[in-house]
């Protein structure tokens, strides 16, 4: 698979895949969407995976989740730093806090910065996982992140396009 580098004013560079699986892709890539695979876990589930901090992470895909958010035990692995206690989760269990992080996202090559990322216990949304032996998880993908990278998911094709600036201006 060919790679293709773009500069940017700044000395950054983002690394694109210059062949796409399906012409729908390359319209997608014409228009500047980076081409994420999506997987079904065995509840149904979708998941993602991005970088964070340069690491792999799985997310839980939550179009109906108003934030994004790491699972508090992965701190270390993800070298997030707990800033402040923002508010408490509603929908997901009013008694846990989210805690306020930044962090990397790397997405195809390109790095954002996401700085409305939160961490949270979500182990119990494992446990349930575990229960199916489905994939476990380390974050949640909300609709703050998928909104910011004007995300457009296609079902039919398990793929997520997101809108990523080469030169890290997102």
């Amino acid at each position: 698979m060919a790679v293709l580098v773009m500069g940017c004013a700044d000395g950054s560079r983002k690394a694109e895949t210059a062949s796409a699986t399906t012409p729908y892709d390359s319209i997608m890539q014409a228009e500047g969407y980076d081409v994420v695979p999506l997987f079904k876990t065995r509840t149904g589930h979708v998941t993602v995976t991005l970088q964070v901090n340069g690491k792999p992470c799985v997310f839980l895909v939550d179009t109906g989740g108003g934030a994004t958010l790491i699972d508090i035990d992965k701190k270390d692995k993800y070298k997030l730093v707990p800033l402040s206690v923002k508010d408490y989760a509603a929908g997901i269990g009013s008694a846990t806090p989210l805690v306020r992080t930044t962090g990397t996202f790397g997405i195809n090559g390109a790095e954002v910065r996401n700085d409305s990322l939160f961490l949270m216990d979500i182990s119990y949304v494992n446990a349930e996982f575990k229960k199916t032996r489905s994939r476990q998880v380390d974050g949640v993908l909300g609709t703050d992140f998928l909104e910011k990278h004007k995300a457009i998911i296609d079902y039919s094709r398990s793929t997520l396009y997101l809108k990523t600036d080469p030169c890290g201006k997102n």
